[in-house]
């Protein structure tokens, strides 16, 4: 079972490390207006320009992916639940873009459904990790 955690813990790096290294650039990029799609995107939406959603996507998504990173890697208790967590936000970041700019077709569609992936992804591992973890804790006439 050990094993087993292991594996989780070692996909829950990877998923929040690619989330972390992914995330805090791209809302750099869009606060910077280096790499951001037109602003006419946002027309009929509740945002002006991309000043909310790049924040969001570098303090809320990036952030907090980062968070869960550092952790898993102090093998806290907490970081089976900052991962899932961080899971929620990037797809919570995801659903809201749809709702707001709707799904462009080519390589913004791939990754708003890639991105999707990796926080659903993270929420089961993460509750998967929690529930065999507290079996693992759990004396053998408790099971």
């Amino acid at each position: 079972m050990n094993r087993f955690l292991a594996v989780l813990r070692g996909a829950m790096v990877l998923l929040t490390g690619f989330l972390a290294l992914s995330a805090i650039p791209g809302g750099i990029m869009l606060l910077a207006g280096v790499y951001a799609p037109p602003v006419q995107q946002l027309e009929g939406t509740v945002f002006s320009s991309f000043l909310v959603p790049g924040l969001a996507l570098l303090v809320i998504v990036g952030g907090g992916a980062l968070l869960a990173l550092v952790l898993l890697m102090r093998r806290s208790r907490l970081a089976p639940v900052a991962a899932g967590l961080s899971g929620l936000f990037v797809m919570v970041f995801e659903f809201v873009e749809v709702l707001a700019i709707g799904s462009p077709p080519g390589p913004a569609f791939v990754m708003q459904v890639l991105y999707f992936g990796i926080g659903s992804a993270l929420v089961c591992l993460a509750l998967l990790f929690l529930r065999c973890g507290n079996d693992v804790h759990t004396a053998p006439e408790q099971r």
